[in-house]
């Protein structure tokens, strides 16, 4: 997402969202897809954690809400003065899971989970693409509870093991009328045109199911605090 797009109220939307996807700030101010038309994706359930550069690891659970939607929480994972993760040389969950290994320390004086957030999301298929679309929850409006904008990713699974989601960038919809089915047409008038599209991709790793516990740790973190 190029700085000069970011629209006012993404930046109000920025406060709802954990730090590391802030960075990557680019909302819609329609949903693109019908939830209740959409089919979750029993692959996608399940537990995941986000290794990227620009900001420390967090974890995501899919749980399915229902045949259509996942109801995803977003915990950051947060350092420590005596646990941090300079220690995470490389962003692979190999090197991630090394680090777990090394059973660092959970809660005070140690790794902590921070503020979660809470996300309806489904999946859209679009010439012949996937998308994902996330709507905040816990936002309070006059009307339906709706949030003010929801974040649209375009959906890859190099592997059985690895989500990726490229976040839309919003230039390619200057102008479009503000409705469902006009932002579908621009996204697939332009599926595969790169500048529909945000340069890097955020990228989550399945956690392995002997690392549960240390994701559990964490989560009771959230509740404990």
């Amino acid at each position: 997402m190029k700085p000069n797009t970011r629209s006012a109220g993404g930046a109000v939307l920025m406060l709802l969202m954990i730090p590391v996807i802030v960075g990557l700030l680019a909302c819609m101010p329609v949903p693109v897809g019908d939830p209740e038309r959409s089919r979750i994706d029993p692959q996608i359930t399940g537990v995941w954690v986000l290794l990227d550069d620009r900001e420390n690891p967090g974890f995501f659970v899919f749980e399915p809400y229902d045949k259509r939607t996942w109801l995803v929480t977003a915990v950051p994972i947060e350092e420590s003065d005596d646990v941090d993760f300079g220690d995470l040389e490389s962003k692979s969950y190999a090197d991630f899971a090394e680090f777990i290994d090394k059973e660092p320390v959970v809660g005070q004086d140690g790794l902590t989970a921070g503020k979660i957030e809470n996300y309806k999301v489904w999946r859209t298929k679009l010439g012949g693409q996937w998308f994902m679309t996330w709507e905040p929850k816990m936002v309070f409006a006059a009307e339906g509870f709706a949030p003010e904008a929801w974040f649209v990713f375009r959906l890859d699974l190099p592997d059985e093991n690895t989500l990726e989601l490229t976040m839309l960038d919003d230039d390619l919809f200057d102008d479009v009328e503000e409705t469902r089915r006009a932002y579908e047409r621009v996204i697939k008038k332009n599926v595969r045109n790169e500048d529909l599209y945000d340069e890097d991709p955020m990228r989550f790793f399945r956690v392995k199911p002997e690392h549960l516990d240390f994701f559990e740790d964490l989560a009771r973190e959230v509740t404990n605090n």
